[in-house]
């Protein structure tokens, strides 16, 4: 909710070194406030005034769903809402004798049910009031001039709490303007836009900004409290104009808090006793002592210390009057409105929010349930990450050692250029689990799922990657693995595809390259009837990750997509049929006799590496072959029955016409000691169109590459013999010795 005091500290007037834009403070918590929060008026909302100042206030972006060119619409609304400078120095005039609550028609579009009939009825409103309308400025600081070059630098729009000012996370300004090109959603405390037409008009602006700027260009929401729901759905509708989301202490479990019930009374409370609120709520708003700290200087002894504290406590205090102007009771009221508004809006759309998403939740939040809000978020949300500050306050971003800039860089999360799974010339969205390009993880996220997820099994297999060179010799790494485009990479299937993640995580971080798996529906979708009820595809935690890194259905369309767009595929041609092997079937090829996957890659020319992998199908004794599990009176056709139903088919069209049964059914295994896995890439095959076009050829090209994946196989099945670390507590006691450095294999020569 962001019920935030402005932040204590020096205003841009007082004593403070200026620093260059090249020099952005290494820590949050000396970081000169921004627009004058500090011992002025003017600190209640400078966005706020200086619109109700300037003599032409910003217009909302038009529709550029009519007659009109986009290209028109976009450049007027640049041209109407170019970001402002805030103001430093402003007079109040936020009072509640100036609040005028929205007219009949205006209260009744409120309710979101329809933005278009809302913009009129708010519009007259606002010409009641001034005009004043929510826009986007640029924050005013010391050591950041105002034409300073920022194209160079990521996009972040900063979306407040209820109380629309900013304020919040003032003491981030100069960290975030030093790595981001830094915009701050203002909203006027006599505003009365509905929660969707906020959505609407900051969709408006990203469409507007965004369009013209390099598609490689990352684009943040930084949402608080309230402003976190709004980022959400923002991005769910923006999936091609926003690419990451950082969220503090999301207002997404305002239903849950007590300000359902105590917001109401508090805003029908006497004027006398509501300009006191502030004061007794100030403990549940934020830790004072915590943001008191901020402007201590810890290397300093302590009798000065103690003076800095003392000095900024005092000047603390008397600010938070100042939030019963920014919030005087109807806009309380308003606000608690809007809040139940985007509740209500987001609920359904959190397991279908595409973005990666940074979650930063303060465990001792007296505001909202934060603490419990975080895990929710993180189990709802397909990429998301949380990371739980303790003891820490609502008013998180204001207190002291945190640096959100900084904090963003330690855990992989800022980025200044989109890497792509394939190039692009325009932004389309960038849904996971679809054919369209992604952004590829950085290495920190990499990190983070390894840690997580996959820390366990790399732990145990402890891979060995091995690749041939263009002169036929074999090589430690990946090395030789070529990096064409369009690049499809072919195996073996193993036992339950756990090989997966390490064999991803092996090829991102040894080549850059991220294999968009063609990946058995069942893993996405559950069932044919989910299908039909567009029920979330994402909605298991193995589908959501492999989804992450770039995994598709399984199909003609989005294969013939990912090689159109010169993507690296990988394939595993046995499928199920592979992966769910019986006893003595270890390491055995069950590919279909059509040669269909050498004709789509031919005829875009991909670059053909086929590749073995042996150590999983070592890992099991099956006790029930999916065979034997079939031929179980009564429960075998059950299970066969159900299966037929329930599990969409891997193979469809000419695929499916195949001899090779592809029914989901499981093996029931009996594991053993995990194994040590082992791939080796083989030398590539070059394809051209006219390939595609000669079954001859293309039979041949079909022959050669499943024979390259057996003598891979083979190669590794006899040489892991020699490798002295192939047994798994003689490996464990050598990584553990040396400090977690990878067993060496067996020797290449």
């Amino acid at each position: 909710m962001a019920l935030q005091a402005p932040a204590a500290g020096p205003s841009p007037t007082s004593q403070t070194a200026t620093l260059p834009p090249s020099e952005a403070p290494s820590s949050a918590s000396k970081a000169p406030s921004p627009m004058a929060t500090v011992t002025s008026k003017a600190a209640i909302s400078s966005a706020t005034a200086s619109s109700q100042k300037e003599t032409g206030s910003p217009s909302r972006a038009p529709s550029t769903n009519g007659k009109a060119s986009n290209a028109s619409a976009r450049s007027n609304y640049k041209t109407a809402n170019k970001p402002r400078e805030a103001e430093a120095d402003v007079p109040d005039k936020c009072s509640d004798k100036s609040i005028v609550m929205p007219s009949s028609a205006a209260a009744q579009a409120a309710t979101g049910n329809s933005v278009a009939t809302s913009e009129s009825a708010v519009r007259a409103d606002r010409q009641a009031i001034g005009g004043a309308e929510p826009t986007f400025i640029i924050p005013k600081m010391p050591g950041f001039p105002s034409e300073r070059q920022v194209a160079h630098l990521p996009l972040m729009l900063y979306i407040p709490g209820i109380d629309g000012t900013g304020m919040a996370a003032s003491r981030q300004f100069p960290g975030l303007m030093g790595s981001f090109d830094f915009r701050s959603f203002s909203v006027p405390v006599n505003d009365r836009t509905p929660f969707n037409g906020l959505v609407q008009i900051i969709k408006s602006y990203l469409e507007a900004e965004v369009d013209v700027n390099d598609p490689d260009r990352p684009v943040y929401l930084l949402g608080e409290s309230f402003g976190a729901v709004l980022a959400l759905a923002v991005a769910h509708d923006k999936t091609d104009l926003v690419d990451r989301l950082v969220l503090v202490n999301p207002a997404t479990s305002y239903e849950k808090s007590i300000w359902p019930r105590l917001g109401p009374a508090l805003a029908k409370l006497p004027d006398s006793m509501y300009s006191a609120i502030p004061y007794a709520l100030s403990p549940v708003l934020g830790n004072p002592l915590a943001m008191a700290a901020v402007n201590v200087d810890r290397t300093a002894s302590l009798p000065t210390q103690a003076a800095q504290y003392a000095a900024s406590v005092q000047k603390l205090i008397p600010q938070l009057g100042y939030l019963s102007k920014i919030l005087p009771p109807a806009v309380l009221q308003w606000k608690l409105e809007l809040l139940k508004q985007g509740n209500a809006v987001v609920k359904g759309m959190l397991p279908r929010i595409q973005q990666r998403v940074f979650l930063l939740a303060a465990d001792g939040d007296l505001l909202i349930p934060s603490k419990e809000e975080g895990p929710r978020l993180q189990k709802l949300l397909p990429r998301c990450r949380l990371k739980v500050f303790p003891n820490a306050s609502h008013a998180l971003l204001q207190e002291a050692d945190i640096n959100l800039a900084q904090l963003m860089k330690q855990q992989g999360f800022y980025v200044t250029k989109r890497s792509m799974s394939a190039p692009v010339k325009k932004r389309t969205k960038s849904t996971f689990g679809s054919a369209n390009p992604i952004e590829k993880p950085t290495m920190g996220e990499l990190d983070y799922y390894t840690e997580g997820t996959l820390k366990n099994l790399k732990t145990l297999q402890s891979p060995v990657f091995l690749s041939t060179g263009e002169d036929g010799q074999v090589q430690e790494g990946c090395g030789g693995i070529p990096l064409d485009r369009p690049l499809l990479l072919v195996s073996n299937h193993q036992t339950f595809a756990l090989d997966i993640g390490p064999l991803i995580d092996g090829l991102l971080r040894q080549t850059g390259l991220l294999p968009r798996g063609l990946t058995h529906p069942a893993v996405f979708q559950g069932n044919l009837q989910e299908r039909k009820d567009n029920a979330d595809p994402q909605n298991n935690v193995f589908g959501s990750l492999l989804t992450t890194f770039g995994s598709v259905e399984v199909g003609g369309r989005n294969f013939f997509k990912l090689m159109q767009q010169g993507e690296c595929v990988l394939l595993y041609p046995g499928g199920v049929r592979e992966a769910y092997k019986g006893r003595g079937e270890e390491y055995k090829l069950f590919w279909p006799k059509q040669p269909e996957f050498v004709r789509m890659a031919a005829r875009f020319g991909a670059t053909i590496v086929p590749f073995g992998g042996v150590g999983l199908d070592d890992g099991f004794d099956m006790l029930l072959e999916p065979k034997q599990i079939r031929a179980i009176p009564v429960l075998g056709k059950l299970l066969e029955d159900n299966a037929k139903k329930r599990i969409p088919p891997a193979r469809r069209g000419t695929s499916q016409k195949t001899d090779v049964e592809e029914l989901f059914i499981q093996p029931v295994p009996l594991p053993k000691l995990p194994q040590r896995l082992y791939f080796k890439f083989q030398k590539p095959i070059v394809t051209c169109p006219h390939d595609a076009k000669d079954p001859f050829r293309t039979q041949q090209i079909y022959e050669e590459a499943k024979q390259s994946c057996e003598d891979a196989i083979s190669y590794l099945r006899i040489n892991r013999e020699k490798d002295p670390y192939k047994d798994l507590f003689k490996r464990l006691f050598y990584e553990r010795t040396w400090g977690g450095k990878q067993a060496p294999t067996f020797p290449l020569k």
